[in-house]
């Protein structure tokens, strides 16, 4: 993986650079200030002068599997964590940077299969140990400059070098440092704002987390729905109940159909191909599996093809280790029908021990879906569990609504704008 081949050789050089000078290794890093573009690293993927590499990225009907963008956006967000962290001295010892969550990721238009396009991004918010990192797909105009010669080229191109795109999605990342001897929390570098956009982008991005936190208390695990939700409830109940009542007499419409028969099941032996840099198993692979599960949950709802929209608030609650049994459960769990063509689809990963058949929860995923033709069917809880589900799910939804331009303001402030930050 082209992550791999960056930081191994991030590391050929700090022991190059120590043999050189004849220093021994420190375990404590130096604390700077970086800048944003300190940080910033792009990937290319050349559909159209790589064939190759097209191939490696098609889906059935011809266009790009997302769920491999989705990986890839996740091995270049740990990446420019290592670089933002790294104080530029080879006789330090690295930190171990972690995915923490996968905040947001919008979609903003389609992957051309036949253009080359641009993944990149970098540091926009930093805490004491953790650190928010932007990425951007977008694709490459003609005659831009690319970084590198090979189709998985990874650089840092001054800002007058880079010829700005389409934008086609935008994401955030939550990445903390870890001590690599003691696994606490790690001081990282902080980072000097030059530019109103460098200021803005921190900003917003301070003002992400602290919305994060703000959610977390309203959680349904916490707190009773409110008022108008269980009003929501009631009334679905008094739906439900007649179609299962036979004094009622009355049939479910066909565009109605049960939470409980929309679930799906997958199981994977993690193997030891789909490992980090820290012997577990990669946190792109895991979303890649829960977003293929998730398209093909919306399928079977809705019958036809279905396209991506977004992909809500992923938290890694803990490691998942090379050998685990995974198993992932993708269930629609809101959509309100027509005229809407959205839904809701919510997959949960937990490992299992085949021996012992114990099993805990490692991820949750939350993704949005919208039908590309056809009427999307509603769907109907009929318990107090999935009525629960049903109101996330309903949640999720409207944060979707109201998040999407918010998020993708960093490309509204102008395409000339983002490029300033490098």
């Amino acid at each position: 993986m082209w992550i791999n081949r960056f930081l191994a050789e991030k590391q050929q050089q700090a022991l190059e650079k120590r043999a050189e000078s004849g220093e021994s290794q420190t375990d404590i890093p130096v604390i700077l200030e970086k800048k944003m573009k300190d940080s910033y690293i792009e990937e290319y993927l050349l559909f159209k002068t790589e064939p190759d590499v097209k191939e490696e990225y098609l889906n059935v009907y011809g266009g790009i599997r997302i769920g491999k963008i989705l990986e890839d956006l996740d091995a270049l967000a740990g990446s420019i964590g290592y670089l933002h962290c790294d104080d530029g001295r080879s006789e330090t010892i690295p930190l171990t940077i972690v995915t923490a969550s996968l905040d947001r990721i919008d979609m903003l238009d389609v992957i051309p299969p036949d253009e080359d396009i641009r993944i990149s991004g970098h540091v926009t918010w930093v805490g004491t140990s953790s650190m928010e990192v932007s990425c951007w797909v977008e694709t490459v105009p003609e005659g831009a400059p690319k970084s590198g010669q090979s189709a998985f080229g990874v650089g840092q191109p001054s800002a007058d070098q880079r010829v700005p795109g389409k934008p086609i999605l935008a994401a955030k990342f939550s990445m903390v440092a870890r001590d690599p001897y003691t696994g606490k929390a790690a001081a990282i570098n902080q980072l000097k704002l030059e530019t109103e956009e460098e200021r803005r982008l921190f900003k917003l991005g301070a003002e992400h987390r602290a919305r994060k936190v703000a959610e977390r208390r309203f959680d349904l695990s916490l707190i009773p729905p409110s008022f108008e939700e269980m009003s929501l409830v009631h009334d679905l109940y008094k739906e439900y109940i007649q179609y299962l009542d036979p004094t009622y007499n009355r049939d479910m419409p066909e565009d109605v159909k049960w939470m409980k028969d929309t679930l799906k099941q997958n199981l994977v032996m993690c193997m030891p191909q789909d490992r980090n840099i820290h012997g577990n198993v990669f946190g792109g692979y895991l979303i890649r599996l829960a977003y293929e599960l998730a398209h093909s949950t919306g399928l079977i709802f809705c019958k036809s093809r279905i396209h991506f929209v977004a992909l809500d608030d992923i938290s890694f609650r803990k490691p998942v280790h090379v050998g685990s049994l995974l198993s992932l459960t993708s269930q629609v769990t809101y959509s309100s029908g027509s005229p809407s063509r959205s839904f809701q689809v919510k997959v949960r990963a937990d490992v299992l021990d085949p021996i012992s058949d114990e099993q805990s929860t490692t991820n949750t995923f939350h993704f949005t879906f919208m039908a590309l033709d056809g009427e999307v069917p509603r769907v109907m809880p009929r318990s107090y569990d999935e009525s629960m589900r049903y109101i996330e799910g309903k949640r999720k939804k409207e944060r979707w609504m109201q998040v999407a331009e918010h998020n993708t303001s960093i490309f509204a402030g102008g395409e000339g704008d983002r490029t300033r930050v490098r």
